[in-house]
């Protein structure tokens, strides 16, 4: 059960790595947020402990302390979740991307991506993180929010990002055959994966078509420095009732000229 609720790479701490830290309390400490962030359900104590290969006894000092500081909260059921504290962090970071600013001002001057909803996301592993969104006014049935964490995999701006890899730099940010997904309707294997991106090489842009949410289609391209350095991906989200093949061509110019616009920009993104 619990392997099933926490990401691979963090169900167990490494005992090498903990003995070559030169602070492995504050290691533990952050490898535990890392558990809690990825659990698909809050963690209790033996969760927890077991996560991490520790002691029940180390494991209960890490919760007291890390809610002491306010990062960590515990529920009545003995259940323990992140607090916005965490979030706090993420968004100080956020805040000083100058390229965010440029991305809101930049959608504002493609009428397409005005009137439906874009995002822009980094690459974090094999996730992606969104630094910037907004919002599609059509019924899409999701909400991005910066600092929300999602498989790059399912995403169009994610995969844009991929796609500018090799095969063998993705396949080492996926070493298992099967993939993480949101929907039954994303790509379930790798090698789906490796196709899908080869067509974005292809193409020049990415898409990820009804697969987050039945009614809605997006289109990704890639943002990157002059000298061709992969900065962030940026995707348009539009309402799958709105999609001609006239639109849909208009869709995916827009979201090249997003990514071009902001490409002049990429080296403020670090």
């Amino acid at each position: 059960m619990l392997k099933s609720q926490l990401r691979p790479e963090i169900t167990l701490l490494n005992k090498e790595t903990e003995k070559k830290t030169s602070a492995p309390a504050l290691s533990r400490g952050l490898r535990m947020l890392e558990l809690i962030a990825s659990s698909a359900q809050p963690p209790n104590l033996t969760m927890i402990a077991a996560g991490l290969g520790v002691a029940m006894s180390s494991a209960h000092s890490l919760c007291t302390t890390l809610i002491q500081e306010g990062y960590v909260e515990k529920a009545s059921d003995g259940t323990f979740s992140l607090t916005l504290r965490v979030l706090d962090l993420a968004s100080s970071k956020i805040n000083k991307y100058e390229i965010v600013e440029h991305f809101y001002a930049a959608c504002d001057e493609i009428q397409l991506i005005r009137e439906n909803g874009a995002t822009m996301s980094v690459l974090d592993g094999p996730d992606v993180l969104f630094v910037a969104a907004r919002n599609s006014p059509q019924p899409l049935g999701v909400t991005f929010k910066p600092g929300t964490r999602m498989p790059a995999c399912c995403m169009a701006s994610g995969r844009a990002l991929l796609a500018n890899l090799s095969n063998e730099e993705v396949c080492n940010l996926y070493p298992h055959e099967e993939l993480p997904q949101l929907t039954k309707d994303h790509p379930k294997y790798r090698s789906e994966l490796l196709e899908i991106l080869n067509e974005a090489r292809r193409d020049g842009y990415s898409k990820e078509i009804k697969g987050t949410r039945p009614h809605m289609c997006s289109y990704g391209a890639l943002v990157a420095t002059p000298s061709g350095r992969a900065i962030a991906g940026v995707a348009i989200t539009m309402y799958e009732g709105d999609l001609t093949p006239a639109v849909e061509l208009a869709a995916i110019a827009a979201i090249k000229e997003l990514a071009a616009n902001l490409s002049q920009f990429g080296d403020l993104l670090t």
